[in-house]
């Protein structure tokens, strides 16, 4: 499965929202501004992806449709869909500009400002089912899946920073004074560079645990 987003610059914002609804939810997507490097050929990279999505989704609006960027992208996509059936072409229009004759058979999704209702369409109209809990949640447990290795190493598999994302992580030490004050027990622990964050083994082992078993 691969989702690829189809939009123009104009329409910046709902599409990323589009991909942080779809990265939340771990559904394999292409999203130009995620993918293209500085050095990459455009069409070359384009092309690629649509050789190969799965899923098409075009975020149709007025800006869309005076683009032929857009439209090139789409016919592309139209005729991969005719010769091999895929991908699933998903509109999802922005405001009221009818779509393109050749998708009128085609059920689309109305945008509403990045709502639950929308985002729960989109997530069902790939997947197949509905969102696994709402957004922020979604997020937060994405965010502990991404920065979590099964590596333990030095920093018992993190890979970044848990409260701000820095990846200046750094195994340390820290101590546990007795109660005489006069003697202690050293044990490991991981810091962050950037915002001074510390953490040692058990609390790392049980970041995100509280919201994955809520999920």
């Amino acid at each position: 499965m691969l989702a690829l987003i189809s939009h123009n610059k104009k329409d910046e914002l709902p599409a990323h929202e589009v991909a942080i609804f779809l990265a939340a939810e771990s559904v394999p997507l292409w999203f130009d501004e995620w993918e293209i490097q500085a050095g990459d050929s455009i069409v070359g990279k384009i092309e690629e992806a649509l050789a190969s999505c799965s899923h098409f989704v075009l975020l149709w609006s007025a800006s869309a449709s005076g683009l032929d960027w857009v439209r090139r992208e789409l016919r592309a996509a139209l005729a991969k869909a005719i010769k091999a059936g895929a991908p699933r072409i998903i509109p999802v229009r922005l405001d009221d500009t009818p779509l393109p004759e050749l998708l009128a058979d085609i059920r689309s999704i109305r945008y509403s400002g990045g709502s639950e209702e929308f985002r729960s369409e989109l997530i069902r109209s790939i997947t197949g089912k509905g969102a696994s809990g709402n957004l922020i949640r979604s997020i937060v447990r994405k965010y502990h899946e991404i920065i979590r290795v099964d590596e333990q190493g030095s920093t018992f598999g993190l890979t970044g920073c848990p409260k701000c994302g820095s990846d200046r992580i750094e195994s340390g030490t820290d101590w546990i004074v007795d109660g005489d004050g006069l003697s202690g027990t050293e044990f490991p622990v991981v810091r962050c560079r950037e915002c001074s964050w510390q953490g040692d083994e058990f609390e790392i082992a049980t970041l995100g645990k509280r919201d994955k078993d809520k999920g």
